[in-house]
């Protein structure tokens, strides 16, 4: 499944709650060779920012052999170390600096993206000019750790987007270290890894462009009975996204396969069975704990699709099921429009 590399720009912006932020960068008209060219245009076009408007800074604490004092004395230090002899003091004091958690993880992640061999050459030259801008922050190894050192508060807010994109990039970067290169992996054949962006987005999209009521509730089995040891085998019922308002309940599923429906033997395509057994599981036992004031759950089965889209629906045992897609490979607007008129365009 090869979706447009702009739209997988789109898709993380809303995965990541980030939508404002990435409206910042015009994406929509330039053509890309990859998707290291991407994520590198708009990590430097947000780093240039910073740089602009100037890095965030913070106090850090310094224990550090002086000439006289500053700070807090460290007197202990000072006599084992024999340092009045040189008329020096050991001591703690704080600092503002620029070498903080945030602007390491930016500096490595541009140092990592000039060693991609396949990334752009005017990017790759831009991406070294704002790594040099970063003289006044340490070179460290980029790790999974690193990021969560990093404290976000009103005045760093715009970070929080960035340190997004300096983690996809990081996750997907294959490093050799003896050669001193690295390759980007195309992760939009990556089913799971995909899967989860495409959940956030359409249940980020729901709570901001409809006036559902967005939540992913854990459903219980309705009347099992066994002991303690025996029901924690069941298998559990997680939601991805439920929809409520005084009228519906849209219990939503959402899935990525590169492809969505099966080809049985005879030629036609089939909604998945462990699919729809689970759908079906879901909507039967939430409208069996459900009170009479109630709407009727509906169960949607949510795909990604690419190069054309499908909208099926059933009513198997009362319950109403429904197997849908989204076309990816569309233009971002459509994308749009037709996942708003798919939730509120009726049952």
């Amino acid at each position: 499944m090869k979706i447009p590399i702009r739209n997988i720009y789109y898709l993380l912006c809303y995965a990541w709650g980030h939508v404002g932020e990435g409206e910042t960068v015009d994406v929509g008209s330039e053509k890309f060779g990859g998707l290291v060219d991407l994520f590198a245009k708009v990590l430097n076009e947000g780093v240039s920012r910073l740089v602009s408007r100037g890095l965030d800074r913070d106090y850090l604490s310094i224990h550090e052999d002086i000439r006289g004092l500053k700070g807090k004395l460290d007197l202990a230090t000072t006599i084992k170390r024999n340092l009045l002899l040189n008329g020096k003091t050991h001591c703690a004091f704080d600092e503002l600096s620029y070498d903080v958690s945030q602007n390491r993880i930016l500096k490595a992640t541009l140092h990592s993206l000039t060693l991609v061999t396949t990334l752009d050459p005017a990017e790759r030259r831009r991406t070294e000019r704002l790594y040099r801008k970063l003289d006044a922050v340490s070179d460290v190894r980029l790790t999974a750790s690193l990021f969560r050192t990093v404290q976000i508060h009103r005045n760093n807010r715009f970070y929080n987007f960035l340190l997004h994109l300096c983690r996809i990039i990081y996750e997907n970067l294959l490093v050799n270290e003896e050669e001193g290169t690295a390759q980007f992996r195309d992760f939009r054949e990556d089913e799971h890894q995909m899967g989860l962006v495409f959940q956030q987005f359409v249940r980020t999209f729901c709570e901001r462009e409809t006036d559902y009521r967005v939540s992913a509730p854990r459903i219980n089995w309705f009347g099992a009975e066994g002991s303690k040891t025996d029901l924690r085998h069941l298998p559990g019922m997680q939601t991805d996204i439920v929809l409520r308002s005084p009228e519906r309940t849209i219990i939503a599923d959402t899935k990525f396969y590169k492809h969505p429906l099966v080809t049985s033997q005879f030629g036609g395509r089939r909604v998945r069975s462990g699919h729809l057994y689970q759908i079906f599981a879901y909507v039967t036992n939430w409208a069996a704990e459900a009170s009479s004031h109630d709407p009727e759950p509906e169960g949607w089965l949510l795909y990604a699709a690419v190069n054309g889209d499908f909208d099926y629906r059933f009513e198997l045992v009362k319950r109403r099921i429904r197997a849908c897609s989204i076309d990816l490979s569309q233009k971002w607007r459509e994308i749009e429009t037709d996942l708003r008129k798919l939730v509120d365009g009726g049952e």
